[in-house]
This record gives structure tokens, C-alpha cells and sequence, in this order.
């Protein structure tokens, strides 16, 4: 064999070496694009339209979800998740906030559009609670540029009571061990039946922090389950909030 056909074959294997390593090489970088595009995003942008959205639909603003839950359902745990508001909402049920920052605004800056819990009978139908947000395992909510329309506990029967006639709770076997949350620029109305809290915990410490929001004049004593009105919430070892009075 002459020294340039043995050359000649060399070259052969090795560009058939190289195309060995290029074709697994190409097919690693494919499987690890394909790896990465089906990581979920932990941030989620979710437009939401109680009145024409649906919950099998994509979160567009063009094609809104229905409700609050589905865009928490769809934002993987440890997530944020950025609810706008396209309409009023009224809530009928405790949403559960499990290991997620929630936040829901407005779709138009101005407007604010208006969340209304209503009181919902149990299961089992010994008790009514007020529709709000259930904290668990870290959850957190935020609400910003939105009027919270209170209920009037008028004419239900039973009447609420205890730590679930609360807008922000936190579930008494064992759920969280802090209620977080934030409202800034949001207005709370209240009718003269409400007789429930914004926030309420058996068992746990809770964050209230407020920015430009505006209360009810007689609203003392229905910031915080247990908590009479006028207290200072510096003498309470399981509250932080920047309200100089509750």
C-alpha cells in the first residue's frame, strides 16, 4: 500500500470521526434546547376576565383566563404571578395561595377595578366564610390599584365567625406561618354589616403593609382577627404592619 493511499484512508475515518461527532453533538444541543423550552417560566404574566375569559385559554389579554385560581394553578410553586384585572371580579370561594407570590392590578392605570368577596356556605353547611385568599407554605398577595368591596354579613345565617370571616387567613391546621400582604394605591369599602377582618390568624404572624389606600372611617378594630380597634400594633409580638393604628 502506498504512503498516499494510506494517507487518503486516514482522512476518510477521520472525516468519518467527525461527522460521528458532529451528528451526536447536534443531537445533545437539540435534546438540550428541547430540555430548556420545556422548563416552565416561574414568572407569569396572566390577563384575567370573569365576565368573557376562560380558564382553557392562553392568559392574553386578546384570550383571558376566567379565574384567579387557574392563573395561580398554572404558575409553578415558588413562582410570581401577575394577575391584571380586565373586569371586576367577584369571589365565591377561599383562593388558596400555596408557596406563590400573587399580584393583582389593574389593567387600566386609574381604574380600579373592583374585587368582591362574598360569604360562602361550608361543605358541610355549619359555617359561612368570607371568600378571600388562604395562605399556605409561604404564599404571598398583592394588590394594587383595585377597590376591595367588603360584604355586609346581613341576613346570613349562620352568621361568620372566627378567623375564616377574614379576607386574608391562613389556614388554622397548619397551613402558613405568616400571612404576607401588601395593597397599595387600593380603596377599602365596607358596609355597615360587615363585621368580619381584613386579616385574621389563629396561629400565625402576619405582614399587613398598605401604600395610599384609603379605609373606612369605621374600620378601627376590622384590620386584624382579635384586635381591638385603636390598639397599637407595636405591643403585638406576631403583627408587622405600618398602620399606626388598627
Amino acid at each position: 500500500m502506498s504512503l498516499e493511499s494510506s494517507v487518503a484512508d486516514l482522512v476518510t475515518v477521520g472525516k468519518d470521526l467527525i461527522g460521528v461527532y458532529e451528528g451526536k453533538i447536534n443531537g445533545i444541543n437539540a435534546a438540550v434546547t428541547k430540555a430548556i423550552a420545556a422548563v416552565p417560566r416561574f414568572d407569569k404574566k396572566l390577563y384575567v376576565n370573569q365576565v368573557t375569559g376562560d380558564d382553557t385559554a392562553a392568559g392574553t389579554a386578546d384570550a383571558p383566563l376566567k379565574t384567579i385560581a387557574m392563573a395561580l394553578t398554572i404558575t409553578p410553586q415558588g413562582g410570581f404571578c401577575d394577575v391584571v384585572l380586565q373586569a371586576d371580579y367577584t369571589m365565591t370561594q377561599a383562593i388558596a395561595v400555596l408557596g406563590r407570590v400573587l399580584n393583582i392590578y389593574s389593567d387600566q392605570t386609574g381604574v380600579k377595578r373592583k374585587l368582591k368577596p362574598i360569604y360562602y356556605l361550608t361543605t358541610n353547611g355549619a359555617a359561612n366564610y368570607l371568600a378571600g385568599f388562604l395562605f399556605y407554605s409561604g404564599g404571598v398577595v398583592m394588590l394594587g390599584d383595585v377597590t376591595l368591596e367588603l360584604p355586609t354579613a346581613n341576613g346570613v345565617v349562620p352568621a361568620p365567625a372566627g378567623t375564616r370571616n377574614s379576607f386574608f387567613t391562613s389556614n388554622t391546621s397548619g397551613g402558613s406561618d405568616e400571612i404576607r400582604a401588601k395593597l397599595s394605591s387600593c380603596d377599602v369599602v365596607a358596609p355597615a354589616g360587615f363585621t368580619g377582618w381584613l386579616a385574621g390568624a389563629a396561629a400565625s404572624s402576619i405582614s399587613l403593609q398598605v401604600t395610599a389606600v384609603t379605609f373606612p372611617e369605621n374600620f378601627a378594630g376590622r384590620y386584624i382577627y382579635g384586635v381591638a380597634g385603636g390598639t397599637n400594633p407595636a405591643t403585638l409580638p406576631n403583627v408587622l404592619t405600618n398602620l399606626p393604628s388598627l
